[in-house]
This record gives structure tokens, sequence and C-alpha cells, in this order.
């Protein structure tokens, strides 16, 4: 698979040293997104560098675009490239925002554009084995799941906000992808500012499925990372530990079995099982449900954060973002726009309305003037213009809610989502 590259994030690096251990795969380009992209490619002669993301534009010969990191250049130049017709490789970032994904999801329903997410915890060998093992049901159903993580910080110092929410963004997908499609999250955050906290807890539920809890906070010991799943019947448990492999040292997934057999990932390896995975979709049509996927560990972020600030559990309610959806948000948006105006125009119309006597008012005055005795005809009405002017304005107060109805009847007529992975879900 021939591949271009536009990323600046540290996390494609297992896909860099895949791509550099298998000869099926090949980075023909990469463009110099932010210094720490140059350097996350020193010493990898063989890439050619351009400077334009334009470039990828036109370049031939190239299978998928591997995307990655934050910043806005580059995040702009992912939605040209994809709504140009390129197949884009994603790596998710929590700094992206769900925003852009939204933006990414509605290209990819108009174009057909293929956006696969490069997640290759999915392939590791220890928590494939885990999902397997809690799959086959001989150790009784799942009671909780418990993901814990401590980082060795200085005395007196906390943990950065986006260097948690970095952490629990594949967490969350790894947390759904073992336990299903939860629905529920809160999340607490104690010793918490702007910018920092001491330890943060989410935890996950969802009708008919075993909770979820995730931990993270500073500690001056090692750093720990344990997955842990409670069954009827025992329990395993997943470590991340130093292994010595064909790599060198690396932090890898050790899962210790309730036998205790262990079986080690290797996250080279699984980064390329999971390239060779989408080489072999590329031919076909994209029924993944990878990227729908990936849309709802953003939205389940997104929940943590409303947790904290509103001090309780948020109900998630996904949604296709699709054209459809997306013209019905804004029509609601609309809606609840017009109607407030109409009513501030309503009141202000009664007030200026109020200032105006109305024919059968003057008419009354003029009789009880005395002057009806010497003239059969009353005189010419010095409000007459205004009256004329006021019914004019009744007709605009309720035009902008005339309009707004009228364009209901373009909803039924709006483009559904027809792609396969979205009448899969």
């Amino acid at each position: 698979m021939r591949l271009a590259l536009l990323c600046d994030d540290p996390a494609i690096i297992p896909c860099l040293d895949a791509i550099t251990a298998d000869s099926a795969h090949e980075i023909v380009m990469a463009v110099s997104v932010s210094p720490l992209g140059a350097e996350l490619l020193r010493g990898r002669s063989e890439i050619r560098l351009v400077e334009r993301w334009e470039d990828l534009l036109v370049a031939r010969g190239i299978d998928a675009i591997l995307v990655g990191g934050h910043e806005p250049t580059a995040l702009e130049a992912v939605k040209q490239l994809a709504a140009a017709g390129h197949t884009i490789l994603f790596i998710p970032d929590a700094a992206q925002g769900s925003t852009f994904l939204y933006e990414l999801s509605l290209i990819r329903d108009d174009n057909r554009v293929k956006l696969i997410p490069a997640l290759c915890h999915r392939r590791n060998s220890a928590l494939v084995r885990l999902q397997a093992l809690l799959r086959e049901g001989s150790f009784g159903a799942v009671k909780l799941i418990q993901l814990e993580r401590t980082f060795c910080m200085p005395p007196n110092m906390a943990l950065r906000q986006t260097i948690v929410d970095d952490v629990l963004l594949p967490d969350l997908d790894l947390l759904r992808w073992l336990g299903g499609d939860y629905n529920q999250a809160t999340a607490i955050r104690t010793g918490a500012t702007d910018e920092s906290l001491l330890t943060q807890t989410v935890t996950l539920a969802g009708r008919g499925l075993p909770e979820a809890t995730w931990q993270m906070g500073a500690t001056s010991g090692p750093s720990v990372s344990a997955l842990t799943i409670h069954t009827e019947r025992g329990q395993f448990v997943a470590k991340q530990e130093l292994v010595v492999g064909l790599n060198g040292l690396s932090c890898e997934w050790v899962l210790t079995e309730p036998g205790g057999a262990q079986v080690i990932g290797d996250r080279v390896t699984a980064a390329r099982e999971c390239l060779d995975e989408i080489e072999s979709s590329l031919a076909q049509p994209d029924s993944s449900a990878a990227w729908p996927d990936l849309v709802k560990v953003f939205e389940t972020l997104d929940a943590t954060r409303r947790s904290v600030t509103r001090r309780r559990t948020i109900d998630l309610h996904f949604e296709p973002m699709s054209e459809r959806a997306a013209f019905k948000t804004q029509m609601i948006a609309m809606g609840c726009g017009v109607l407030t105006t109409t009513l501030m125009l309503m009141l202000a119309y009664l007030a200026v309305a109020s200032l105006v006597p109305s024919e059968e008012t003057e008419r009354l005055q003029w009789l009880q003037s005395g002057t009806a005795a010497l003239n059969s005809v009353p005189p010419a009405s010095n409000w007459r213009h205004a009256r004329t002017a006021l019914a004019y304005a009744r007709l605009l107060v309720f035009t902008p809610l005339a309009i707004f109805l009228a364009l209901q009847l373009l909803y039924p007529l709006s483009r559904p989502t027809t792609t396969a992975a979205d009448t899969s879900r």
C-alpha cells in the first residue's frame, strides 16, 4: 500500500515502524506539518518531503493519506483532501474535537469517500485475546470493567487536562470495544483547576452492559496502567509493562489469564496488522462501522466534560451525522430563532399600535367634540398613514414564520444517508 503522510502526532510511530519493517507498505511522500512532524521523520531518508499539502491533491499512485495531529492548517488540508476523494487513514486526537469529525462525516456522506480510523489497539494480540475470552463467556457474564492509569509526576505537580484527554480518547474506544455501546457517561475530577487536575474518574453505563470505570491520576511512584475484567467466575488482568522485543524495549499490553497463561502484545505488529486490514478493505465498499464508532467516542469524550461541568450523568443520544440530520438540526435552531423573533416583533407591534387610535375611537371623539352638529362629514384623520403602516407591519411580523413553515416541506425531500455503515447501526 502506497501512502502519503500528513501527521505530527507521536501516536504515528508504531505505524511508521511497521511500514519500515514491511515492504508491502511504503510512504512515498510526506508533508512537513510542523517541527514535531519533521522530528518524527528524522532518519527516514527514503521518504520524500514536500512543503505544501496541495501537492497531495495532484499526486499520483497514492492509495491513501495517513493523517493525524491537530494543527489548524493540517485539519483544513484533511477536509480538502477528503472532499477531493482521497482515502484518509485517520489518527484520532482529542484536540481535533467532535466538530471536526462532524464536518468530515458530512464530506464522507456527500462524496462517498473512505475515512478509516487507524485504531491499532484493536489489533493488539493481548487485547484481541481478551475480547475473545469475553465473547466466549466461559467465565460467565462480565460484571465490571476497570481501566486504571497512574502517571509518575514530580511532587506537587498536577496532570494537565490536555494530557488526560489525549489518554482518555483511545481508552474510551477500548472500553466501548470490550464492553459495548455505552450511552451514559459520568465524570468526576478532583483537585481540578482550569488546566490541570489530580485525578479524573469516568464511569460508562448502558442498558444490559457491564459498568466500565476509567481512572487516571498522578503518583510519585512508577507509572501503572492496568485493565481488569471482573466476571462471575474469575477476573482477567492486562497491564502495560516494559517488554524486550524485536523492536527493542517498549511498553506493551500483557494479558494474564485466570490460569496464569500470558499473552504479550506488540504495538508494531498490531500496527502492521491494522495496515494490512485497511489495505484489504480499500477494494471493497465502505461497510466498516469504525468511523461511526469513532464519532461516538468523541461524543462520549464531550459528554465527560459536560458531566464535570453540570455535576450529573449525561445521557448520550447517538444519531448519524448525515446531510438529513444536519438539515434537521439546522431547521430546529432556525425554528427557535424564528419563534423568538416573531414573539419580540409582536410585542413591539402591540406597543406601537397602542399609541395609534382606531377609526372608531377617532369618530367617537369627533361626535363628542360638538363639531359634528356643524359638519356632518368627519375631517380627514391625521392617523390614516400610521394605520396603513401598522397593517403592513402585521404582515411583516408573521412573514418569517410563514416562510419557515413553508421550508418544512423541504425536509421530506432532503437526501437520507444510505451508506451501509450507517444502516448497519
